[in-house]
């Protein structure tokens, strides 16, 4: 009897090895596949490496060594004196040779050269300059110049990667790299901005040089730099050639003025009046503004219908409008609203003067 019970046991587990076998071979065949070892990728994946090299090489020919000679004169003799060489770098605009660089690389200078990457030199024709931007434009009479890519359009955003080309204490042609930071007119750098600010090394004598992003293009002028940073600025491309454009056909830039200055409302007037509401805080005698009667504390609302964020944008439209145009400008005084007519003057500043030294 013991017998018949171990084989019927038998025979049961093998039938209920048979029927768990069946089951995971209907239900979980990949369970029934060979177990192999894990094989190595065929091809490792290459790491790119990323130069810009031709970008560069494109756009190098194109920047300049601008030096500027001046003498220091013995007080006891007049005669005699000391040369003393200083400088900075200069862009190419054209293929007739026009140089855009900083009012402040070419100002007081006695004398000027352009040296090109290739070491041809030239003493230039300064065609005119504006220290509201910081901006003046050189001329020279050589052939097959290259140029950048200059297109006002071209916009730049935070975190654009970019390259500063120049000649950082005369010693030769440097590039360095580095991250637009941030843009706008409002750093107060110049009367009239449009700067890139951008976290990128350069030194003395890299003024006037070239700002370009990774297509070769020119997206500004470097102009000014923070000691002991690696913080730079430069000013728009856009805001660049509107200067040189009036330079090259006015020999200078002409600006609207009216003859006024404000500032920004306190929280509680702007809260009454709008966030575009600016006091008058001066006037100029004579000037547009005191003829056509606006007065001190008047809050002005718009400017020909346009309200405006910022001073610095009122003091920017103002500049936009042509010499000799009529228009109206809204104002409170003492909570009655009023609007005043009045004829954009030429900016004084603006008028043609001349650098006694630049041109000898």
């Amino acid at each position: 009897m013991s017998g018949i019970r171990i084989v019927g046991f038998v025979i049961r587990s093998v039938m209920m090895g048979m029927i768990a076998a069946i089951f995971l071979f209907l239900f979980f065949p990949e369970l029934l596949k060979p177990i192999t070892e894990p094989q190595p990728e065929e091809t490792a994946t290459e790491l790119k490496i990323e130069s810009y090299a031709d970008i560069i090489e494109q756009v190098s020919d194109s920047i300049v060594n601008i030096r500027r000679f001046n003498i220091d004169r013995n007080t006891f003799s007049p005669t005699r004196g000391n040369l003393r060489v200083s400088g900075g770098s200069g862009v190419i605009i054209s293929d007739i040779g026009y140089i855009v660089t900083n009012y402040h690389v070419v100002a007081d200078a006695e004398e000027l050269t352009v040296e090109l990457r290739n070491g041809r030199t030239e003493i230039p024709q300064v065609i005119g300059y504006d220290e509201a931007t910081d901006l003046a434009v050189l001329k020279i009479n050589l052939d097959n110049l290259s140029f950048p890519v200059i297109n006002s359009a071209i916009s730049s955003s935070v975190g654009d990667v970019v390259f500063a080309i120049g000649y950082p204490f005369g010693v030769g042609q440097v590039s360095t790299m580095g991250i637009v930071s941030s843009m706008g007119s409002q750093f107060r750098v110049a009367e009239y901005e449009d700067y890139i600010y951008a976290d990128v090394s350069t030194f003395p004598g890299n003024s006037g040089g070239a700002l370009i992003n990774t297509k070769g293009d020119l997206i500004g002028i470097v102009s000014s730099r923070i000691d002991n940073t690696t913080m730079s600025f430069a000013i728009s491309t856009k805001l660049t050639m509107d200067v040189v454009e009036q330079i090259v056909e006015n020999g200078r830039v002409i600006r609207g003025w009216l003859g006024f200055s404000g500032s920004p409302l306190n929280l509680e007037d702007r809260e009454k009046y709008g966030d575009s509401s600016y006091l008058v805080n001066g006037i100029t005698r004579g000037g547009p503004a005191d003829q056509a009667g606006l007065r001190v504390d008047d809050i002005v609302t718009a400017l020909d219908g346009k309200t405006v964020a910022t001073a610095i944008d009122m003091h920017q439209l103002i500049a936009s409008i042509e010499p000799g145009k009529t228009i109206n400008l809204d104002i409170i005084r003492q909570g009655q609203k009023m609007s005043l007519e009045m004829l954009v003057a030429e900016r004084p500043e603006s008028s043609n003067r001349t650098l006694n030294t630049l041109n000898r």
